[in-house]
């Protein structure tokens, strides 16, 4: 039986699980189908059928990482539990169809239904996940590299720094000698060795936080847990929230529309759980040599593996895409043809994974420890977990599968594929991933920051996110017994410590003249605050752009500096960001930003200024504002879109809102939470999540954008609403 809130959120009742999961599936197909769809073949590499020409490029690169192989093989490995919840999980879809039919999307898009399948699920998971990794990064390293050479690159390759925290164990720091620094020195110069084979190399912003309280931080004595992810806005949103109930179990959460289960968030009414990505390194890029058909390895010349792959385009010809298979992995960038090309070898599409049984044991599990030790066999994507029960524990694992490394030149820049230092070792053993249980000061907190000082396992060159961490870290310190209440709060915080930072070095500064002194006074008094009803979100945002473009200047030249900022590279933008966030960092007690002369500061802010003045000297919350669009965008125009709301913050406060580097350039958020939840472990009926959208994903109904004014408030809606509630 299915049921709905007044929010339209499902509630499945069944007899048994398999029943259960049937009508899961069928509740996904009602709500979401059409980005069911939407998934599936974006991951096969068929989305230029839908919107032609546009959707061709993103196809080429779904045909050449070959997702729809490796979801095949992880299907076959599934053991019969697992593959039979996966099949009653498409039943339920197809089942939906046959009954109603598809929704207007297929008309428009001109195409027809065709069944689901396990595999299907398989592909929209890895398609959700296979550009979150470490990939982007790496590739925008060696172009940066290439193009502007070693030394303007380790300017812009901020490591974490002594002070910054770490998740594990809590409320530890890097330590003024960072352990992990022979190896990054090591791997610099491994990546020297290797610079002469990049030559040719001419979905990445985190944002996320969770964080858990133990029972003596509680105003009721039992854990509260928190999480808010972040990701691109999707429409419809990524999340969707479900709960399902059968005699084996009971569960609340936010899942992915094709999953049968809740990998990331939920509660099965005796432990909750939240993830944050940990930007584990889990992907490699090699740079491959080919000759007549062979690739170098370290044993000589092999053939190649090639087919050749049809793509069909609407309104368009035919494209057909040479796909290649190196003994490293799929090639994913450039053409073999030429000599050189760059592969892929990722944990999620190197053999079979064997992962999806744990989405079952962790809706069986009683307590924290059971559900972190349910996580073995677990693959990608690699995730703070964090977790707590009604007893009154609580949990971290850094879940999933790092690869084995003797050489850490991967873990910045693509490497020789035919080195072999640089090929794994296998994986790191589950027992050796960082984790933590009832830590003494009774706190968890995992924001994208760096999950471990520890030399090994090595699980990142690119985590270095810090001020959210800070934050968070500051309001758990000022605060008293904690509630739910105080959670949903520490949500919707905009305060920023690296604003706060500026706030207070410009009101030691000065005073200025004319349109600086204007900027300076304001963000001075400001303290940090990028709240959605005030200027100083905007004049703070204009500052950073300024002041970025010329340090950068100073730094690097204005022309790689303009082009840093401009080139598109999906993961450029997070190294200016982590790159700017060092200036307020503080070594040896002092800020780097203390060191900008006065004429320096004084330019930017009359920029930023005159800057915020041509945007109306408005409120934050009125320019930075949503800007999500329905993947019929390219055919149908802003007819499916979502509507847009503002919102305070950047990607530096807790409730977080990324916006681009380029000085100039509109202020549309490209990151921000797509799931917000918070648990009490005193009474799981009171707890709350909220989504950017609606359950639905049929634009027009009454449940495609109902949670949208909520989600913008900070608002939760009810979990467990009475109306709902399984038995009653």
């Amino acid at each position: 039986m299915i049921t709905r809130d007044e929010y339209g959120i499902p509630t499945v009742v069944a007899e048994t699980e398999q029943r259960a999961w049937f009508e899961l599936g069928w509740a996904a197909a009602e709500d979401r189908l059409w980005q069911l769809e939407y998934d599936r073949r974006r991951a096969r590499g068929r989305w230029a059928e839908v919107v032609g020409a546009a959707g061709l490029p993103a196809d080429r690169l779904a045909r050449r990482l070959r997702l729809a192989d490796a979801a095949a093989v992880d299907v076959a490995a599934m053991d019969p539990q697992t593959l039979g919840t996966f099949e009653q999980y498409a039943a339920g879809i197809n089942a939906y169809v046959a009954e109603r039919g598809t929704p207007v999307e297929y008309d428009r898009g001109g195409i027809g239904w065709e069944a689901w399948t396990p595999r299907d699920s398989v592909l929209a998971f890895k398609i959700r996940h296979v550009l979150m990794g470490t990939w982007q990064y790496k590739i925008a390293r060696a172009v940066l590299r290439a193009r502007a050479g070693a030394e303007v690159a380790e300017k812009l390759n901020p490591r974490p720094l002594p002070g910054m925290r770490v998740t594990v164990p809590p409320l530890d720091r890097i330590p003024d000698r960072d352990p992990r620094a022979e190896l990054l020195e090591q791997a610099r110069a491994d990546v020297e060795a290797a610079a002469e084979h990049l030559g040719f190399l001419a979905e990445s912003e985190g944002g996320s936080n969770a964080w858990v309280l133990g029972p003596s931080r509680t105003k009721t004595g039992k854990p509260l847990l928190a999480n808010d992810s972040h990701r691109a806005l999707d429409a419809p949103n990524t999340y969707w929230q479900a709960h399902l109930s059968c005699p084996e179990f009971s569960a609340s959460g936010a899942t992915f529309p094709g999953i049968p289960g809740f990998p990331h968030f939920g509660h099965n009414g005796r432990v909750g759980w939240a993830i944050t990505n940990a930007a584990g390194d889990a992907q490699d890029l090699f740079v491959e040599q080919f000759r007549d058909g062979q690739v170098r390895t370290a044993d000589g010349w092999e053939v190649a593996e090639v087919r050749d792959e049809r793509i069909a385009v609407r309104d368009g010809e035919d494209h057909i895409e040479r796909c290649w298979l190196t003994p490293n992995g799929p090639v994913v960038h450039g053409d073999p043809a030429s000599g050189a090309a760059v592969s892929l070898r990722w944990t999620a599409t190197d053999g079979a994974c064997e992962q999806f049984g744990v989405l079952r044991r962790m809706l069986l599990a009683g307590d924290v420890h059971t559900l972190l030790d349910a996580q073995d066999g677990w693959v990608d994507p690699l995730n703070n977990l964090v977790a707590a029960d009604v007893d009154g524990h609580i949990g971290y694992l850094l879940r999933g599968q790092l690869p084995a490394r003797e050489s850490l030149a991967a873990a910045q820049v693509p490497v020789p594929g035919w080195k072999r230092e640089h090929h794994w070792r296998g994986r790191v053993a589950f027992d050796e991933m960082p984790r933590t249980e009832d830590p003494p000061d009774d706190i968890i907190v995992t924001a994208n920051n760096t999950v471990t000082a520890d030399e090994r396992p090595f699980v990142s060159h690119a985590l270095n996110d810090c001020y959210r961490v800070e934050r968070i870290h500051e309001l758990a310190a000022a605060s008293g017994p904690a509630t739910a209440a105080d959670m949903r709060a520490w949500q919707g915080d905009t305060r920023s410590v690296a604003a706060r930072r500026w706030s207070e070095l410009l009101a030691a500064r000065g005073p200025f003249t004319g349109d600086a002194e204007h900027a300076r006074a304001l963000l001075a008094s400001g303290e940090g605050d990028l709240g959605p009803g005030k200027t100083v979100g905007l004049v703070h945002a204009c500052f950073r752009r300024e002041v970025a473009r010329r340090v950068l200047d100073r730094e690097i030249g204005a022309e790689t500096r303009a082009w840093l900022m401009e080139c598109g590279l999906p993961g450029m933008p997070v190294v200016l960001r982590r790159w700017f966030a060092h200036l307020t960092w503080p070594r040896d007690g002092v800020l780097p930003a203390q060191e900008l002369d006065d004429e320096l500061l004084a330019d930017a802010l009359a920029a930023a200024w005159r800057q915020a003045n041509r945007s109306g000297l408005r409120p934050w919350g009125e320019v930075h504002r949503t800007a999500a669009r329905h993947p019929l965008h390219p055919v149908v125009g802003d007819e499916f879109d979502p509507p847009r709301v503002g919102l305070g913050g950047d990607n530096e406060t807790i409730q977080n809102g990324a916006y681009g580097w380029e000085p100039g350039a509109a202020f549309d958020i490209t990151n921000l939470s797509v799931y917000r939840q918070v648990l009490d472990l005193a009474e799981l009926d009171s707890s709350g999540w909220v989504i950017p959208g609606g359950a639905s994903g049929q634009p027009g109904t009454a449940h495609y954008a109902d949670q949208l004014s909520s989600w913008q408030r900070h608002e939760l809606v009810p979990m467990h609403p009475e109306v709902t509630r399984a038995g009653e």
